[in-house]
């Protein structure tokens, strides 16, 4: 009997530590790009829940743009990255937790071409760099 027990528990906390070592990925479609995002299922947990209805999102547009401004001075390839867009999101795998972010594209001037780039801010104000997802040729 204690044996079934210390198994059980051995296999509980191994699971949790090992769920743990992988983020969630989430695939977004923004204009015409696909958007891949890796996030911690421990920064999701960390964000405010939020019900549009309810009222604004706990992450105003303003401070929105300022946990970008401030990510930007901390990574020199966005240095002069500029918003271009931004969408309200919901985290479809935390859904009925209600947990949203925001998909922001990014412009930058490089060598006379706009150069975009993808960032995911949640709603505690966590900023996460996203990837643009290369496109298939057949």
């Amino acid at each position: 009997m204690l044996s079934r027990l210390l198994a059980g528990l051995v296999l509980l906390v191994a699971q949790n530590a090992f769920a743990s070592q992988f983020p969630l990925v989430l695939i977004e479609s923004f204009d015409d790009a696909r958007v891949v995002i890796y996030v911690n299922e421990s920064d999701i947990r960390n964000t405010p829940d939020w019900q549009p209805s309810e009222g604004a999102p706990p992450l105003s547009v303003k401070n929105l743009i300022e946990d970008i401004q401030e990510w930007n001075a901390r990574n020199p390839e966005f240095a002069n990255a500029t918003i271009h867009e931004f969408e309200l999101k919901p985290i479809l795998h935390h859904e009925k937790q209600n947990r949203w972010y925001y998909l922001v594209q990014m412009k930058k001037m490089h060598n006379g071409i706009a150069d975009t780039r993808y960032l995911a801010v949640l709603m505690n104000g966590k900023v996460l760099p996203a990837v643009k997802e290369p496109k298939s040729y057949k």
